[in-house]
């Protein structure tokens, strides 16, 4: 599994240092090769946030022993301090606050990203999680305070980028059926503790789902299964990326039915280039326009949004937490209640529709951003109907993988704002949907 893009939660940090608490600490903040000014008695280091971590643990290892008074506890300050944006100046003494989390995320997270996870945390920090949030403690609170609060932020950027492409499916598959499927698709999810025995439900990205039910409407002609592997690549934020197979031992060997084409009968994809048999292919498009392989897009995609729903937007003069010069947009979704179509989970059963508010800054990204998503409403790629996350229950209507903002405040764990880069992370989900 490829190893995710962590972007820089801070990318212009300072770090000031008491040169007398440390042994030569002008050697060890030269070797780092940042900018070092003089601020009074201290020394100013400024950089990343790999930058600047990587010096702190360097300085930590040379502090001299500190004066203690009778009771044990220092004298004086600690010597390193660390000051990032406003809500980090405090950090030395904040205590970490919880991060709280969705336990199927979460569950995802433990079990297919373990090792980018394990990349997050440190030595220095007691990192804890269960169903509902993750805590973070410093080992020792005279030191690694501050630390703990970065490894909380690098969490929250972690689990957001991961919260965020993620959809959660059910379908009605029994114990027989369901074993040699998961074996084809390892990258999915399945979700323990359901209530309905020949009800099974999967998490995992749009494209690996996609490609889960299109397996299903059209099986391959061979009794014996294919022999593809799938790899997930937990940054890859293009359709054509996000999910990968193996290249077939002989190329002229059709993905879909396995059978070795025939020149005359073979169909290769304009964009990108995987080659299958012309009828494996038009009853594969029939169900949706993507490469079997790849998961690019040919042509307009059409979800299974229920119809007959409403998108209207509003304006208001109010601005969000990170966009106070700019006003607010407001979407208004409100889609009815009716019945399952085929291309529903169970079709002919009733389904519970919903009214969902969702808010976008009124500057000129924000603009673009409705657009698109006026577009993906308009190709029911908006809702779906499903089994919800949240509350777990079953045939109602449900986002489909395209993350809004349904909260003004609170910040990416509680869907809100500040969140400075949900309006980039948006568009590259619809681009994954043919929407750009």
């Amino acid at each position: 599994m490829a190893e995710p893009h962590l972007p820089e939660i801070f990318s212009n940090m300072t770090l000031l240092v008491n040169p007398e608490r440390f042994v030569e600490p002008n050697a060890v903040l030269k070797k780092t090769g940042l900018k070092i000014e003089e601020r009074g008695s201290l020394l100013k280091v400024e950089g990343t946030f790999n930058d600047i971590e990587k010096t702190y643990l360097e300085l930590q290892g040379t502090c001299k022993e500190r004066k203690t008074d009778q009771y044990g506890a220092p004298k004086e300050r600690s010597s390193v301090y660390q000051y990032t944006s406003a809500s980090m100046k405090s950090a030395s003494s904040a205590p970490v606050e919880p991060v709280e989390v969705d336990n199927v995320v979460m569950s995802y997270i433990k079990e297919k990203c373990s090792a980018e996870l394990d990349k997050i945390r440190r030595p220095e920090v007691s990192m804890k999680t269960d169903k509902k949030q993750v805590t973070f403690h410093p080992q020792d609170p005279g030191h690694g305070t501050v630390l703990a609060h970065l490894v909380r932020e690098r969490f929250v950027s972690f689990y957001q980028k991961i919260a965020t492409v993620l959809q959660t499916r059910s379908y009605c598959l029994d114990a027989y059926q369901l074993q040699p499927l998961l074996a084809e698709f390892p990258e999915l999810l399945l979700n323990t503790g359901q209530s309905k025995t020949d009800e099974i439900t999967l998490t995992g990205r749009f494209s690996s789902l996609e490609r889960f039910e299109q397996f299903l409407k059209s099986p391959p002609k061979r009794s014996s299964p294919r022999k593809i592997n799938y790899t997930m690549d937990i940054g890859a934020t293009d359709s054509s990326q996000a999910l990968q197979s193996k290249t077939p031992d002989k190329e002229e060997t059709c993905s879909i039915c396995l059978e070795q084409m025939v020149q005359s009968q073979m169909k290769t994809l304009e964009k990108c280039k995987h080659s299958f048999c012309i009828e494996c292919l038009k009853r594969a498009f029939e169900i949706k326009p993507i490469c079997p392989t790849c998961g690019v897009i040919y042509g307009a995609l059409e979800g299974t949004q229920p119809k007959g729903g409403k998108m209207k937007v509003t304006y208001e003069k109010f601005p969000l937490p990170g966009y106070e010069n700019y006003g607010t947009i407001l979407i208004h979704y409100i889609i009815p209640s009716g019945i399952q179509g085929d291309e529903h989970p169970n079709p002919g059963k009733p389904y519970d529709g919903a009214v969902r508010l969702a808010y976008l800054p009124n500057n000129t990204e924000g603009k673009k951003v409705l657009k698109l998503l006026t577009k993906a409403f308009e190709q029911r790629l908006t809702f779906t109907v499903g089994r919800s996350s949240t509350t777990g229950r079953s045939n109602v209507v449900t986002w489909n993988d395209i993350h809004h903002k349904t909260s003004c405040i609170g910040g990416p764990t509680a869907y809100g704002y500040p969140d400075p880069d949900y309006l980039k992370r948006v568009q590259e989900e619809l681009k994954v949907k043919g929407i750009y």
